[in-house]
């Protein structure tokens, strides 16, 4: 059985992020990471949109299983995959870029 590798989007309004929630979306990223012992592929990125109004983080396919709680309390969207030269590593393991392919997984 495979499937669909899909990534996963979180929306930080300008104020959300300046008030300290990436911080707290970081701390709860960090425990699931730690807590499955950092996983090959789990890891989390983030950009400014176009017009700076919010930040968008975005969680890569290997890490949703791991973090549905997040994904939930969050509100995230599915995503396409995002255009790798404007994100930033925020946390995870960025070594395996197969996560920008689109593909399946077993």
């Amino acid at each position: 059985m495979t499937k669909s590798m899909i990534w996963h989007r979180i929306t930080l309004s300008r104020q959300e992020y300046e008030s300290g929630e990436m911080h707290v979306l970081l701390g709860a990223f960090h425990a699931a990471y730690i807590a499955r012992n950092g996983p090959e592929g789990m890891a989390m990125f983030g950009c400014w949109a176009d017009d700076s109004s919010c930040y968008l983080v975005y969680i890569t396919p290997r890490s949703v299983r791991h973090i549905l709680p997040i994904l939930d309390a969050y509100s995230a969207k599915p995503s396409d995959v995002p255009e790798i030269y404007r994100l930033s590593l925020i946390y995870g393991e960025e070594s395996n870029r197969s996560y920008f392919e689109v593909g399946f997984e077993a």
